[in-house]
């Protein structure tokens, strides 16, 4: 019979923004229809926010 070693550590994933690595069950996400990003918090959200309205306006 073989054995199951399930992990305790809880799932990580990576913010967009600042590339610190959070539980998943912490992060912020905004969903597409293609893809789902990862903030740590509102502050990395609202600067990738910032930063993809800065791209779009040619700034």
């Amino acid at each position: 019979m073989s054995e199951r070693h399930e992990s305790t550590d809880p799932a990580k994933v990576t913010c967009e923004v600042c590339m610190a690595e959070v539980p998943h069950d912490d992060a912020k996400s905004m969903e597409s229809s293609d893809y789902v990003v990862y903030f740590c918090g509102l502050d990395c959200y609202d600067r990738w926010v910032d930063d993809g309205q800065e791209e779009e306006s040619g700034e």
